[in-house]
């Protein structure tokens, strides 16, 4: 019996059923190691955006909006409530649209290589604290 999801239709098959396939002779592909790091710099052909990772979305506590902080080396990402001047909102896939902040942190991490109109991962969390109001901070290196 055949099954519609989203325009497209496809077999449903048991085990043991005519027409299932026996994955025995399948490779199994392994993530790429080397692609790891907490923030996605994104570029749409030159629009950028920057996106968190699973990981650094989660350690923040999954918020709205955030403020970013910079030093010449580290990128410090706190929340913040919304309506927050100079905030940025995480939109759906924790992505900030902002050509300016991609930018500025692809300075900072200057021993990536950032390929146009691909998505490049950079950073890691140094550390997750807890500020004196509250708030959570992540703090990223890019060394």
């Amino acid at each position: 019996m055949s099954k519609l999801i989203s325009g497209y239709n496809y077999k449903k098959v048991s085990f043991g059923s005519e027409g299932y396939k026996d994955l025995s002779g399948f490779v199994e592909l392994q993530a790429d190691t080397d692609r790891k790091g907490e923030l996605r710099i994104i570029d749409n052909g030159g629009s950028w955006k920057v996106g968190a990772s699973k990981t650094l979305y989660s350690a923040l506590g999954e918020p709205g909006f955030v403020k970013v902080l910079m030093s010449d080396t580290q990128v410090a990402i706190k929340v913040v409530p919304e309506g927050t001047a100079g905030a940025y909102e995480f939109c759906k896939g924790a992505i900030i649209y902002s050509t300016s902040l991609a930018e500025t942190i692809m300075r900072i991490a200057s021993g990536t290589e950032f390929k146009p109109n691909t998505t490049t991962r950079c950073g890691r969390i140094d550390a997750v604290q807890t500020d004196e109001d509250g708030s959570t901070t992540v703090l990223l290196s890019f060394d």
